[in-house]
């Protein structure tokens, strides 16, 4: 923001104080003087303004703050003694807002009678002196309002706006406007438009467009002055990239109650400049008159926040000097907030400007900082311990997007979302209730340059709807490979023994939305449903273009670390060998993995050490409706070295038991 100091000087006498010592007490409340510009008649102060202060962006709103910060009075200008015409405003135009939610207020003042020429030589000047160039006295007079009150304005011809009208509304499919600097833009269903009777005339709090705008035949004016939604702003302005004056103060928030006297100022400027009288009245469409909030602030608190002793006193001077109207009593400062100060809504932006006007300086800095030392939580030594076990199994750790398709959503059976507001997130807008999206992108991304042999996991939040539309978030381990799954497996078995030995992991075979049938499995913890794990069906490897099967698991953390630091039971190295026999048996296709495996432990062997899946066969030595599945014993005693007679007598029981109860036969 470049300020003119002769223009800042009309409503704050800084006439008297050296511009570097008026620079530096401005960027010790906080505007920020980033360069002096020097001249042959004027100085010209570049101030940074942060985002959060709109009001800093016209020439009242620094002298409103220099005033407080250097204890001057602010003087504003006079508005009174207009010559009126004969006909009031609302006899001559009209104002329909018809999105009030996108425009809260729109006013309309009309001048009549109006010279349009060259502005005074001050004017020219003063814009110059900002980076503006003179455009015509009446132009000229709202840019320049819009440097003084942060308020921006557009004049209309009027007579050239279809029935003499404005309507505020959204713009409609096929409709273009060719704006004033002869852009075609095509206004959506999303944007908000300003039009006549017929026609899109502006691109609301953006730019006019040309077939109404102010030339050298005007003879009556129309001034706009209004307060736009400053998101839809924002979203219009850069899809159809126009970034202007205006649409950077609108994006920011402009003061709902400003309006009038910007409007009024602006039409004072004219008639100087150009002749013509003010019609009487304002046609004035507001959806909700402004209701000045207040926000209480104990002194006592801020004492303590602020570390210094700021008596209860001059807490209220200082926000009585900032035009906050405050009132003390029994320690409690109760302040009501001007529509400028919509930063203000809560104690401690109270504080914040005790701060900023008693000085920052005046806050003591001690020579050594504290810095307690806080050891890593039960929590981040678990996730530690289970990025240490993925990576010694071959995972990388991927840091993915948070953002998901509808379709990437519905791959895995979820139809109830989480979304974005589609106006800030047009596509891609769905909090991802599930990592597989995220790390198949990235897998797809892998496998594209050319980095095939890649594993990856993520522990990171997830977003599931839960009861309403408020999201159920939990944090989740993701893993995704194209090796077997067994190795996935593996890894997620690996973490539950080292992480949380005393949970009870179990996967249990079923069908799940995005996994290959009959490759897909529930993953509990303790009983409770904690993921899932499987092949990556085709059509989700059609979806993400992957060319090689995956092998995916999705299990909640939180049940997890919930248990780790338990204790893990010590079991010395065996001392004698074991025998390990492998058995081929078939068994009807609808067996399941689960059933052989739940059959061969109710054998009930104390020296069966461990039964491993081996792998399944269909071909033509198996008959129709059958499959081979090779199962793999593992037989150790503790007291002696087994022989194996006695083993055999283990399987052929064993054998039996499976014949019996899964009508399974022994392969030769």
């Amino acid at each position: 923001m470049k300020v003119s100091l002769n223009w800042l000087t009309d409503y704050v006498d800084v006439s008297a104080i050296p511009v570097r010592d008026l620079a530096e007490a401005l960027t010790r409340i906080g505007l920020c003087c980033d360069e002096i510009i020097e001249t042959d008649a004027d100085v010209v102060l570049d101030l940074e303004v942060t985002a959060n202060r709109p009001d800093w962006l016209g020439h009242i709103g620094v002298a409103r703050e220099a005033a407080a910060a250097l204890g001057l009075p602010l003087t504003l200008p006079d508005l009174s003694g207009l010559p009126a015409g004969p006909t009031p405003a609302a006899d001559l135009t009209a104002v329909e807002v018809l999105d009030p939610d996108l425009c809260p207020r729109y006013t309309a003042r009309v001048i009549t009678g109006v010279t349009v020429g060259p502005s005074p030589a001050w004017m020219v000047e003063r814009l110059e002196a900002v980076g503006l160039r003179g455009i015509n006295n009446v132009v000229d007079a709202t840019n320049y309002v819009l440097l003084e009150y942060s308020q921006p304005l557009h004049a209309f011809d009027l007579d050239r706006l279809g029935g003499g009208r404005i309507v505020v509304r959204r713009g409609r499919a096929g409709e273009e406007l060719l704006s004033i600097d002869q852009t075609r833009c095509a206004v959506g269903d999303g944007m908000l438009v300003i039009a006549d009777a017929d026609k899109p005339v502006a691109i609301a709090g953006i730019m006019g467009g040309l077939d109404s705008e102010v030339g050298s035949s005007t003879v009556n004016v129309l001034i706009e002055a209004a307060q736009f939604d400053p998101l839809t702003t924002r979203t219009t302005a850069r899809a159809l990239s126009l970034m202007t004056e205006a649409s950077y103060r609108f994006e920011r928030g402009v003061d709902p109650v400003g309006v009038d006297a910007a409007s009024l100022r602006a039409c004072q400027l004219i008639v100087q400049m150009g002749g013509g009288r003010l019609a009487p009245g304002l046609v004035d469409v507001w959806a909700a008159p402004y209701a000045a909030p207040t926000v209480r602030l104990r002194a006592a608190r801020c004492r303590a926040l602020l570390g210094i002793d700021v008596p209860d006193e001059i807490q209220a001077a200082i926000l009585d000097r900032l035009g906050l109207s405050p009132k003390l009593a029994e320690g409690v400062v109760t302040c009501t907030i001007p529509p400028h100060r919509a930063d203000l809504t809560r104690e401690v932006d109270l504080i914040e400007e005790v701060a900023r006007l008693h000085g920052y300086e005046k806050i003591p800095v001690r020579r050594a900082v504290a810095h307690p030392v806080v050891g890593v939580s039960p929590d981040d030594t678990a996730r530690n311990a289970v990025r240490d076990i993925l990576a010694a199994a071959g995972f990388d750790e991927a840091i993915t997007f948070a953002f998901a398709d509808d379709a990437e959503a519905a791959l895995f059976g979820f139809d109830a979302v989480v979304r974005a507001d589609p106006t800030v997130r047009r596509t891609n807008n769905v909090l991802r209730p599930t990592l597989l999206p995220s790390l198949l992108r990235a897998s797809k991304h892998n496998q594209d340059v050319g980095n095939d042999d890649v594993s990856l996991y993520e522990i990171a939040a997830v977003f599931p709807r839960g009861a309403g539309d408020l999201p159920a978030e939990a944090v989740t381990l993701g893993m995704a490979t194209r090796r077997d799954l067994a190795v996935v497996r593996g890894a997620l078995e690996a973490v539950a023994t080292h992480v949380a030995p005393s949970a009870a992991l179990k996967i249990v075979p079923s069908p799940v939305p995005g996994l290959t049938e009959g490759a897909s499995a529930a993953v509990r913890i303790d009983g409770a449903d904690a993921g899932i794990i499987g092949m990556a069906s085709p059509k989700v490897l059609d979806y993400y273009g992957l060319e090689a099967p995956h092998a995916v698991a999705s299990v909640r953390t939180d049940l997890l670390l919930t248990q780790a630091g338990g204790v893990r039971t010590y079991r010395p190295l065996p001392r004698l060998p074991a025998i390990r026999r492998d058995l081929s048996l078939t068994v009807d296709e609808a067996v399941t993995w689960a059933e052989l495996d739940r059959a061969i432990r109710d054998v009930s062997d104390p020296m069966l050490e461990a039964v491993a899946y081996v792998g399944t066969y269909r071909g033509r030595q198996v008959a129709k409706g059958r499959k081979s599945v090779t199962v793999c014993l593992t037989y150790r005693s503790d007291d002696e070295t087994l022989r194996h007679e006695t083993v055999n007598a283990k399987v052929d029981a064993v054998v039996a038991a499976l014949a019996e109860r899964l009508g399974a036969e022994l392969r030769a």
